[in-house]
């Protein structure tokens, strides 16, 4: 049974808290603190008696305020009834009439509440809206609910958050409510757990007492240079009162962990941390710095007091550029870190210490060699895997020197945690507010589309890219979607734009402004489309997979053009490879081969431009063993190339074209057939022939038969074309027009049934083109004329 006791002592302490805060007691006092003690002073100084009963004045209002602070702060648990459980600071809120309206406007008067709200996006009347809509008789459910989320969260107490998912709960209907709002119960649950996060970060910062570095500057040897080439990371910590940064990832404590492990006992007393770029290998490092400077029971004595310098390479070449100066200078570093006893060097990115041939990098690989071998020095090096691989070929006594440890890119959780903590402080660098549904669509879109980076750090990246595209003040999901966009060039989320919404609606009349007839072919790629900007496509392969079957000229190269057009914004948006130079099993290295050894292969195309079209020309002509290479691209949406990364193909629609069967469609359309009646025919012809396997066949979204051309449709496409001659003339002020006559004529001598339209552009420029040409440079011709073209004109 529900209870609350409106007068129980922990009730009475929560509501005076409450107005001694709002009444802003605290500056009050404080300043009556002051004016005493000055006053209190004067007193004593003009040997007045009276100075110390106003000195006395100070202790018991200091008592006050110490109490205030810290007894009736964070009140305990008493019992199992409402003012026993619930949080003081909505238990200060909670009237002497306890419903379910009440209870809303505790709840959404807590500071918990206004972070909850804001972070989802929601209005700050949210929870009041909802109560609107829970039966007063709810209570009972209310608290039950209320209670399971304490227990499933592990609170301490009933927040305000717990009684916001209570109440939601208690309301009929409450999924498609949320859902409504694109949200869900796991959600808020997320938000809770994110600001009681940070509320406890809070109050571990406040609390931290950092034991391993008391004292450590004066009990150890001078370290000048150290502190002028160095980052003294510890001391930074120090500083900030304790980072409590990434403390909570499991993962990153367990690294942490085992860097203090083999420190002290390990084989060789020196770490080498890789990773994947972006995995949080410098994270791990300041991890381990404020574990020894917690010097907790797990912390050996030997890494007591000690330090974590992280070197910077550039102040180094700055101050030494010469080999024999930086070789001087690195060897009295190391000198002065052994002589200090309690310092440990860290090579961040290591790789710059290892290579002249970079912009900023040194080679030092020589001289750190004797210094690791020895145990001279504690060195925390850092890079990721490849970076190690050229090390260990070309010193592989340095690597066999180094303790390995592994650091995996983190998962969905660890992820989320870690942006919710690093958000902070670009909040406070862009002035601006990050929303949970930033976080979430930054890890499903960085996951997607960032490759450079592992997890954390591509999530980081469109956070950070993100920052520029604030809607009134607060990063949001379109915010997430808007820089990606900007920065790749790349259409994400749902059709929201209204003009990309009319575009996507009326894409075959768009198309068709370029593109004459073919129908079927138009309407199956428009629909490919739809579902893409809709969200119900499979999001693991291409956004459309097409096989383009028919006679040379009749529009399927046309149509791949237009859709880079129409979709990805220009024809510089098309990936067109040739696939009669894949024709032996050797060409399929070609395929995939690296840019840097093939820039026009494939992958390095598609790696360039991964939001294009990729158009596979009279792909019958590849070897069986390129097509089977295909298949993957088909299916997972990505190719591996020769150095096994793998292009991603899942922002691309992937177009193949044949002129196999080109003579059979010819026949059946003679023979008077619609499209529909004989496609299959086709298709199985095909399969029969050995032309293309079944399984090659299957996994393309449609198979498309393009028909040859009728008589009007080669007059449109003449049309068309003269459409784009009098755009190239409007600089000039010049029109040309043909008569229906001439049009005609244009068409009976350009057609070739073998060869389709393509003809007709050669036609046209022999006689529409060449014969404007001669008039206006003889002058015949000039700005502001228009040339009509009669039969009589056109000549061969």
């Amino acid at each position: 049974m529900l209870v609350f006791n409106y007068n129980s002592l922990r009730a009475q302490k929560a509501r005076f808290r409450q107005r001694f805060e709002n009444g802003h007691f605290k500056p009050i006092i404080l300043a009556i603190v002051i004016v005493l003690a000055l006053t209190g002073g004067a007193l004593y100084l003009l040997g007045v008696s009276i100075c110390w009963f106003v000195l006395s004045l100070i202790g018991p209002l200091m008592a006050l305020l110490y109490w205030v602070e810290h007894g009736l702060n964070h009140l305990p648990i008493v019992g199992t009834t409402v003012d026993g459980l619930v949080s003081d600071h909505v238990l200060s809120h909670l009237p002497r009439e306890f419903t379910v309206a009440t209870l809303a406007n505790a709840v959404s008067r807590a500071d918990s509440s206004t972070f909850i709200f804001m972070r989802l996006c929601l209005p700050l009347d949210f929870i009041q809206q909802v109560a609107s809509q829970v039966s007063p008789d709810a209570l009972e459910d209310i608290w039950r609910y209320a209670i399971e989320v304490k227990e499933a969260t592990g609170l301490k107490s009933i927040t305000s958050g717990a009684f916001v998912i209570a109440i939601v709960k208690a309301m009929p209907g409450y999924e498609k409510f949320l859902a409504e709002r694109k949200l869900s119960l796991d959600d808020l649950i997320e938000v809770i757990r994110w600001r009681e996060q940070l509320h406890y970060q809070q109050m571990r910062a406040e609390n931290a007492r950092l034991s391993g570095g008391l004292a450590r500057d004066w009990s150890f040897g001078y370290t000048p240079l150290l502190e002028r080439f160095g980052r003294n990371i510890s001391n930074e910590i120090a500083a900030q009162g304790g980072r409590t940064m990434s403390l909570q990832l499991p993962s990153r404590v367990a690294v942490a962990q085992k860097m203090v492990s083999l420190l002290t006992s390990g084989a060789h007393r020196n770490v080498c941390l890789v990773s994947p770029d972006g995995a949080g290998k410098t994270s791990c490092v300041h991890d381990f710095a404020e574990i020894i400077l917690n010097a907790g029971p797990g912390v050996p004595s030997e890494l007591h007091y000690n330090q974590v310098i992280m070197l910077e390479p550039a102040s180094l070449l700055a101050a030494a550029p010469g080999r024999g100066e930086l070789e001087e200078l690195l060897n009295n570093i190391f000198y002065e870190a052994s002589n200090a006893r309690n310092i440990i060097i860290c090579l961040d990115n290591a790789e710059l210490f290892m290579n002249e041939e970079g912009q900023g990098s040194i080679d030092i690989t020589n001289l750190i060699l004797p210094v690791i071998v020895n145990n001279t020095v504690r060195i925390i090096l850092t890079m990721n895997d490849q970076i190690l691989l050229e090390l260990e070929r070309k010193n592989p006594t340095l690597v066999s020197s180094l303790d390995r440890i592994n650091v995996a890119p983190s998962d969905y959780r660890e992820t989320l945690a870690a942006m919710e903590d690093r958000v902070i402080q670009l909040e406070h660098s862009y002035g601006v507010l990050y929303t949970f549904q930033a976080l979430t669509t930054a890890w499903r879109l960085s996951e997607r589309y960032v490759h450079n980076e592992s997890q954390p750090g591509a999530s980081f990246q469109l956070l950070k890219s993100a920052g520029e595209y604030a809607e009134n003040g607060f990063i949001t999901a379109k915010s997430i979607e808007t820089g990606i966009a900007e920065t790749l060039g790349i259409k994400v989320g749902v059709a929201e734009d209204e003009d990309e919404k009319e575009k996507l609606l009326n894409m075959e009349s768009h198309i068709r402004s370029r593109v004459i007839g073919q129908q079927m072919a138009v309407k199956a790629v428009s629909d490919s489309l739809r579902r893409a900007r809709a969200g119900v496509r499979n999001q693991s392969r291409p956004i459309g997979a097409f096989l383009f079957l028919g006679p040379t000229g009749v529009g399927k190269t046309e149509l791949a053009k237009a859709l880079a057009e129409v979709y990805y914004g220009g024809e510089d948006k098309l990936v067109r490879v040739d696939m009669n130079q894949f024709t032996t099993i050797e060409n399929v290295a070609d395929l995939t081969a690296d840019p840097a050894d093939n820039p026009t292969s494939l992958t390095a195309q598609v790696m360039k431009k991964p939001f294009s079209v990729v158009l596979l020309d009279e792909i019958e002509k590849a070897h069986p063993s390129v097509l089977a290479a295909l298949l993957q691209v088909l299916d997972e949406g990505v190719l591996r190339d020769s150095k096994s990364r793998e292009v991603d193909f899942r922002d691309s629609i992937l177009i193949c074209t044949s002129n196999a069967g080109a003579d059979k469609i010819r026949e059946h359309i003679a023979a008077g057939e619609a499209l529909e009646q004989f496609k299959d025919q086709i298709v199985n012809g095909l399969i029969d022939k050995r032309e293309f396997l079944p399984e090659f066949l299957n996994r393309f979204d449609e198979i498309v038969v393009f028909a040859p051309l009728t008589p009007e449709e080669l007059r449109e496409i003449v049309s068309l074309i003269m459409k784009g001659i009098n755009k190239n003339l409007e600089p000039q002020k010049i029109t040309v027009s043909l008569t229906p006559e001439a049009i005609d004529k244009i068409t009976k001598l350009g057609y070739d049934p073998r060869l389709g339209a393509r003809p007709l552009r050669r036609m046209i420029q022999k006689t529409v083109e060449n014969l404007v040409a001669t008039k206006v440079i003889s002058g015949v011709s000039s700005s502001g004329d228009a040339i009509n073209i009669g039969v009589d004109d056109i000549s061969v």
